[in-house]
């Protein structure tokens, strides 16, 4: 079960499909991690894995954005094209977790 002060970052994601995603992965043992110089954007950080599995998450941002680790630990926006994620497709939450139990 989250923390009162974690369910309310969750609920205060603009999108609702991050927001879901966000709570899934919550509810698995992830933590926020604030962002060293920008307040609007928060981590998510696996402590089995001891690192950041979601970079960057923009809590106002009604398009829904965030980080998602490509190789050598670099993060790229799931908009790039090496993603190849759409947030507007239906199994766009299915596909970021599959991509997050790897």
């Amino acid at each position: 079960m989250a923390s009162i002060e974690t369910s309310k970052k969750i609920e205060s994601i603009a999108h609702p499909k991050v927001r879901n995603i966000v709570r899934v992965c919550v509810e698995q043992g992830c933590l926020f991690k604030a962002h060293p110089s920008d307040p609007n954007l928060v981590h998510l950080f696996d402590p089995v894995q001891r690192k950041k599995i979601i970079g960057d998450i923009n809590l106002l941002s009604e398009r829904g954005y965030f980080t998602l680790e490509v190789e050598n630990g670099r993060f790229k926006p799931f908009r790039n094209e090496i993603l190849g994620l759409d947030i507007n497709h239906s199994d766009f939450e299915e596909h970021v977790l599959k991509r997050l139990k790897r």
